[in-house]
């Protein structure tokens, strides 16, 4: 029986995987390279120096594919609203485009960098939404550190 929670990743075919080893020869390899490497979430220096993460993956070496990455990005974005949604909670009764600006915002400037534009959020807090496309291109960020995403993101808002 081939393990479903691999099946997904593409690594199987019957009951043996891309390399030809036995599936349940593998399992035990995964099994072992996990107690032996163990997990780390975040980047670290192996005993070589070199920066790693996961199961001892070097970071200079690793690939991934863009499902790989489309799921990482989908449970950022998860984490990332709901610390957006505790820390400004009136961001629910925003329409639905303005909350994904402050959620993309936040995403690539980080919780703390949106925390710096106070009237660009005050704008959103009292619906003000024409101001606040106007406040949000009154910024380092919109004059030259992402200008086109800036001038995009305040045009959703400049039509609500």
């Amino acid at each position: 029986m081939v393990n479903a929670k691999l099946e997904g990743y593409g690594f199987f075919a019957g009951n043996r995987i891309g390399s030809n080893m036995d599936v349940k020869v593998m399992q035990q390899l995964i099994n072992s390279v996990k107690e032996n490497e163990g997990y780390r979430s975040m980047v670290y220096k192996d005993s070589l120096g070199i920066d790693t993460i996961g199961y001892g993956f070097a970071i200079k070496d690793l690939e991934l594919d863009e499902d790989i990455c489309e799921e990482i990005l989908k449970r950022k974005l998860d984490k990332l609203i709901n610390r957006v949604n505790e820390k400004w909670g009136w961001i629910v009764n925003l329409p639905q485009e303005a909350q994904e600006v402050i959620y993309e915002m936040c995403y690539q400037m980080g919780v703390s960098g949106v925390s710096k534009f106070k009237k660009t959020l005050a704008c959103f807090e009292n619906h003000e939404y024409k101001m606040a496309a106007i406040e949000m291109l009154d910024s380092k960020w919109a004059k030259s550190d992402s200008p086109q995403r800036a001038k995009r993101m305040s045009d959703i808002i400049k039509e609500l």
